[in-house]
C-alpha cells in the first residue's frame, strides 16, 4: 500500500508539473498572439485611414473604396433622443431626502443626452420644471437626482415626478408617473407599478 501510495504522488508531482509546464506556454503563447494581432489590427487602421484621406480628395470617392474593397462610410444621422426612464428606484436619505435613480438607453451623457425632472406637489394643478440630471457616464451607469425640498405637508399624499430624457432640441417618452410617498406601510421602499411609497 505505502508504496503503491509513494509511486501515485510521484506521478502526480509529474503531471502537477507538465500541467504547470503547459499554462506557462499557453500564457507565453497568448500575449505573443494578443501582441501581435494588435500591431496588424493598427497598421490595417492606418491603411483604411489613409485610403479615406486619399478617397475624400478625389471626385469620385466611391471609385476609391471599391478599388480598396473597402464599405464606403455611411452618411452620419443625428442621434436619438434618449429612451424612456425605466427600472425607476427611490431612496429615502437619513436627511429626509429622496433620491430617485433610473435606467434609459440611448442615454450617454458624452453625446449631449440629459433628463428634465418635472414635479408637482400637492394642492398644485400642474408639474413645473424641477431639476435637470446628467446621462450616463463610464461610471455612472444609473441616471439619478436628489430632492432635498420637498416640506413636510407633502409626506403624506406624495410628491409626483416625471422624467424626460432629451439631446438637443430632441424629447423622449417621458416616464410613467412617480409617486413618492413618506410614512406608508412596510419598510423601505415599496415599489408598485409608478408608485414609489417610501417608509419614513
Amino acid at each position: 500500500m505505502c508504496s503503491a501510495l509513494e509511486e501515485a504522488t510521484v506521478e502526480a508531482r509529474e503531471a502537477y508539473a507538465k500541467n504547470q509546464t503547459v499554462r506557462t506556454a499557453a500564457k507565453a503563447s497568448t500575449t505573443a498572439y494578443t501582441g501581435k494581432t494588435a500591431i496588424m489590427r493598427e497598421m490595417a487602421a492606418d491603411m483604411i485611414r489613409a485610403v479615406k484621406s486619399f478617397a475624400d480628395m478625389q471626385a469620385y470617392p466611391s471609385a476609391i473604396y471599391s478599388a480598396a474593397q473597402i464599405p464606403e462610410p455611411a452618411a452620419p444621422t443625428p442621434a436619438k433622443a434618449p429612451g424612456k426612464p425605466n427600472s425607476i428606484a427611490v431612496n429615502l436619505e437619513p436627511s429626509g431626502a429622496v433620491t430617485i435613480s433610473w435606467k434609459a438607453t440611448n442615454a450617454a451623457a458624452s453625446t449631449g443626452a440629459f433628463f428634465n425632472i418635472a414635479r408637482k406637489l400637492p394642492g398644485h394643478s400642474a408639474f413645473t420644471n424641477f431639476v435637470s440630471a446628467n446621462g450616463t457616464t463610464s461610471s455612472v451607469r444609473r441616471m439619478s437626482f436628489t430632492d432635498s425640498s420637498i416640506p413636510t405637508s407633502a409626506a403624506g399624499q406624495g410628491a409626483q415626478y416625471f422624467i424626460t430624457g432629451q439631446r438637443g432640441i430632441l424629447h423622449g417618452t417621458p416616464s410613467d408617473a412617480i409617486t413618492v410617498q413618506f410614512g406608508v406601510d412596510g419598510a423601505g421602499a415599496v415599489v408598485t407599478g409608478a408608485t414609489l411609497k417610501v417608509a419614513a
